[in-house]
């Protein structure tokens, strides 16, 4: 069976990445349900696709992307102006998932597609409500380690997904580094510098990439954190402080998982040459 997918592979190199783009479409149909109803507290199965008038959804108006298109971002049934978050998830995940297959070994790519799944539920409900839901972190960091238990590295130790071995090393590595970070920050500041589900989130993401991953999105976090605030303080002059401090929308209570995640998503495509390139820098001066 694996020798005949090869086949249609290598005769069709195009063929499978068109069968995860449209899988990823689908994929990202469902990541809107959990981003929408999780922190809500519904489930994710029951009922089916609905507006928000309560009507029920048909299937030939639930096609991702491209009912959303159709439709012109307006539900059908009321007239509802639908969010354009709707098509851009299910976008973005079919073009990660395509790309991921197309450019990577399909034992990199699945627990790749697993990873990314995950971080656009933990981002966005990140995101929304300030809040990372242990329903979702921790069947994160049980994704993590089954990955590298069904996937073992393919050669070295270099290999973004590892032995179980090393992905508990990750878990360990990850959560310990930011529980003593959030244990000392909170004692400087005299406030909470961390969620417990930040804590959590490192440790998932070391189980799913390794130590050296969970690290590297530890540091280069922060980085990312303060360019988004610098382009969100450029580009939103309108959004001011709804508080008498002054601090509102573009103030400094923002999320950390998002930035811990697109982190994350740096290492596994060129985390290693980062590493190196920074190393050798050092080494010059």
């Amino acid at each position: 069976m694996l020798s005949l997918f090869q086949e249609i592979n290598t005769a069709f190199p195009w063929f499978f990445t068109g069968v995860f783009f449209v899988s990823g479409a689908i994929v990202g149909s469902f990541l809107n349900v959990c981003i929408f109803r999780i922190p809500a507290g519904e489930s994710v199965v029951v009922p089916g696709s609905h507006c928000a008038c309560g009507k029920p959804i048909p299937l030939w108006l639930n096609v991702p992307v491209l009912a959303w298109l159709f439709l012109r971002g307006k539900a059908a049934c009321c007239g509802r102006k639908i969010s354009l978050r709707y098509p851009a998830v299910e976008l973005l995940t079919a073009v990660v998932f395509a790309a991921l297959w197309h450019y990577f070994a399909w034992q990199i790519a699945v627990p790749a597609m697993v990873f990314v799944a995950f971080a656009i539920v933990l981002a966005f409900i990140d995101w929304d409500t300030m809040y990372l839901p242990d329903c979702v972190n921790a069947p994160f960091v049980l994704a993590g380690l089954f990955c590298a238990a069904a996937f073992p590295q393919l050669s070295g130790e270099e290999t973004v997904f590892g032995s179980l071995f090393a992905s508990l090393i990750g878990l360990g590595v990850g959560s310990m580094t930011a529980y003593w970070f959030r244990y000392f920050a909170s004692l400087v500041f005299r406030r909470e510098a961390m969620g417990e589900g930040d804590v959590i989130l490192l440790g998932g993401i070391g189980a799913f990439l390794g130590w050296q991953g969970a690290l590297f999105s530890f540091f280069f976090s922060s980085f990312i954190g303060l360019f988004a605030v610098l382009m969100m303080r450029i580009f939103s002059k309108k959004k001011r402080a709804a508080t008498e401090d002054g601090e509102g929308e573009c103030g400094s209570a923002l999320p950390l998982g998002p930035w811990l995640l697109i982190a994350a998503a740096v290492y596994f495509v060129c985390g290693q040459k980062i590493i190196e390139a920074f190393f050798c820098f050092v080494g010059n001066v």
